[in-house]
């Protein structure tokens, strides 16, 4: 993909402006100088006529009529997507060498795409004026991670999506670290003054570490992170991770009941599962999601958009439709609703299941069969998530080509751990036999085990 031009200063300032105004993996949980432009040849100088050169008022002839303008080319369209969720909670992004090798093992293993975590708590790994500067004290120093990563991974063939963490604000890996100046957890989250809160509340008045889609703070500083991958990076795609509630017990923060009484004219505090107060929420989730697009739309840039989605436990067809699953019911998320609207250009169901359980099994081929048809149905790449760190190499290839037979690509959470027993290990750095045995498989789809 051609890198997409960056914007000066003054031009994110007045496309944030735009935005700000309205203008028009969940996530993988971890195991522990400007391009210069080329010159249009239309718009060169034409050189003067050599002496004696006839002049077309002399010529004998009529110059020719010109060609007709040639008809333009329908846009390819998408290739199947086989990519890689690479997480920031150990060294393989924190590094050139470990970058290197993880670009290094992912060709070998015949990926599109890695889907790169760039924060992973509201803290930068790259150049942002929207984010602070990470802490981590295990970042090679001087290291932008997403500008590194994209030349690397162009370089090699592959494309990048920028993976954010929308939802959450803590982790237990920032205990011992110093909190950034203007950082979201420690200015908005549950230890801020309440007031400066922008974290969710659960109905019995606890605060909780996420935050809350029906905030329109929370939007902004949405609109804003994705503005500015947009414009001043070279990702082919951003990709938004937690696009949730943390669980049906929360959304109850003060401005955002308020705001449901005034616009559904509700009295009082609804339970957890009233259906009213239920479709509300999840009308936030999506209004959160509109808000991004809306933001990277405003850019004009040739990104794509997309997010990584719920489903907990047995599917619709066990359920009695997706409107009775958990994934609606408790992370409050219709995300068929965005592959039906074209809401975001992929989206990659996290199908984190055990192969070897039966009902889990069961669950897995539930919840596929229902993103084969959502994938037949519209334009929205539907690419379903595996859970490789829950399942031997076996089970891993096999959920893969799976996959990869009922929709549109297939995804790995995670690099670090593709499979049971074939993590990373520092020590033996080289292209691990999973993802070489993972390209000869055809990611599974020609595994006969």
């Amino acid at each position: 993909m051609a890198s997409p031009r960056r914007l000066p200063a003054t031009a994110l300032a007045l496309t944030l402006l735009v935005v700000a105004c309205g203008g028009d993996r969940d996530g993988p949980v971890p195991p522990v100088e400007d391009t210069e432009v080329e010159q249009d040849p239309a718009e060169a100088p034409v050189p003067a006529p050599a002496p004696g050169t006839p002049q077309p008022e002399e010529s004998a002839e009529p110059p020719p009529p010109p060609a007709p303008a040639p008809t333009p080319e329908p846009p390819a369209e998408p290739g199947e997507l086989r990519a890689v969720w690479v997480h920031l909670f150990d060294s393989s992004l924190k590094s050139r060498a470990g970058i290197g090798q993880l670009v290094d093992e992912l060709v070998a293993a015949d990926a599109t795409a890695l889907i790169a975590q760039v924060a992973r708590r509201h803290d930068a790994y790259y150049r942002s004026e929207v984010l602070p500067a990470t802490a981590d004290p295990d970042l090679e120093p001087g290291l932008d991670v997403l500008e590194e990563l994209t030349r690397a991974a162009h370089a090699a063939g592959l494309e990048v999506h920028a993976w954010i963490s929308v939802a959450p604000t803590w982790h237990a890996v920032y205990e011992d670290l110093p909190a950034p100046d203007g950082w979201v957890p420690a200015e908005h989250g549950r230890r801020a003054p309440e007031a400066d809160r922008w974290v969710s509340r659960t109905r019995d008045g606890g605060w909780t570490e996420y935050l809350d889609p029906a905030l329109p703070e929370v939007r902004d500083h949405l609109a804003a992170i994705v503005t500015e991958l947009a414009t001043t990076t070279d990702v082919d795609g951003i990709h938004l991770d937690y696009l949730r509630y943390e669980s049906q017990h929360s959304g109850y923060h003060p401005v955002a009941l308020a705001r449901y009484r005034s616009e559904t004219g509700a009295t009082g505090t609804p339970a957890v599962d009233d259906p009213r107060w239920s479709q509300w929420r999840r009308d936030q989730t999506r209004e959160l999601l509109d808000h991004a697009r809306a933001a990277l739309d405003a850019t004009g840039q040739q990104v794509e958009l997309s997010a990584a989605v719920i489903t907990w436990g047995p599917g619709p067809s066990a359920s009695g439709g997706f409107d009775a699953t958990r994934t609606a019911t408790e992370a409050l998320q219709d995300w068929p609703a965005w592959v039906r609207d074209g809401a975001v250009d992929i989206v990659l169901p996290m199908n984190y299941f055990r192969s070897h359980v039966p009902e889990q099994a069961g669950w897995f081929r539930d919840w596929l069969a229902f993103e084969g048809r959502l994938a037949a149905e519209h334009p929205t790449r539907v690419v379903p998530g595996i859970g490789g760190w829950l399942n031997q190499p076996a089970g891993t290839l096999a959920q893969l080509g799976a996959a990869l037979e009922a929709a549109d690509g297939a995804a790995i959470y995670s690099y670090q751990q593709p499979a049971e027993g074939a993590a990373v290990d520092p020590e033996t750095p080289g292209v691990r036999p999973f993802w070489r045995e993972l390209a000869t498989s055809n990611w599974g789809s020609d595994d006969d085990r």
